[in-house]
């Protein structure tokens, strides 16, 4: 998606209003370039308007701290600024009806809109006419995906031991193995595994997020250094 429709009066918007008087520019600017985000993944074949990026990569970005960024998105779910779904991903599909033309178009063609989160939009009869689909088909889609994944991205999978949002990582795994050989991926991941398995759950980096950051390459620590406290990725409960 090229643009999305920004009015010129957002700021006088209740709910904006209300996290720039609890947060200022900082949760303002958050907001619009959490937006961005998503934005920048619409596509053709993405129409799901879920935030790809975790907390930790938003804070590499922003030079925002890591528990900052985690506070004021919690914020702005509960402001009803975004979704966000069992899984911990974050949506905001009102964004629908603020993309450019050529997005607007896609929307009304497909048939079926799918989203990790499976919120059901509010006030949205766009969306909320593409993904109310029987529940049978959308196991139907999600089964003609597994088919497609290849044999190295299932071992890779195998081996990770965070297992969320398989199709972002799946599409993370092609972005990747363009830059890098598919076993030089797993041989890096199979080097970092002693350290991810130390990690509670919740702490470990989403499949997705490792891949985009060429996780593979980083050095592996001769010695393990006790966090004071765990960075959350991806999960904003």
């Amino acid at each position: 998606m090229k643009w999305f429709k920004h009015d010129s009066n957002a700021r006088h918007d209740a709910k904006l209003a209300k996290l720039r008087n609890k947060y200022g520019l900082e949760g303002y600017g958050l907001y619009f370039y959490l937006l961005e985000c998503i934005a920048g993944t619409v596509e053709a074949h993405n129409l799901t308007f879920e935030l790809e990026e975790d907390a930790e990569l938003i804070s590499a970005s922003t030079n925002i701290h890591i528990e900052r960024i985690e506070e004021m998105m919690r914020y702005m779910v509960g402001l009803g600024l975004f979704e966000m779904g069992d899984s911990g991903a974050i949506t905001c599909l009102k964004m629908s009806l603020r993309t450019d033309e050529y997005t607007q178009k896609l929307i009304k063609r497909v048939t079926n809109v799918p989203t990790l989160s499976r919120q059901n939009p509010d006030k949205l009869p766009i969306m909320s006419d593409l993904i109310e689909e029987k529940e049978e088909n959308r196991t139907d889609n999600k089964t003609r995906k597994r088919v497609s994944y290849s044999k190295e991205f299932s071992e890779f999978w195998d081996l990770y031991p965070r297992k969320i949002a398989k199709g972002n990582a799946d599409k993370a795994w092609l972005k990747a193995v363009k830059a890098a050989k598919p076993e030089d991926i797993i041989t890096g991941l199979k080097k970092q595994l002693p350290v991810l398995k130390t990690k509670e759950a919740d702490f470990i980096p989403h499949a997705a997020t490792w891949l985009n950051g060429c996780r593979w390459e980083d050095e592996v620590a001769t010695t393990t250094v006790a966090a004071a406290k765990p960075w959350m990725t991806g999960n904003f409960k």
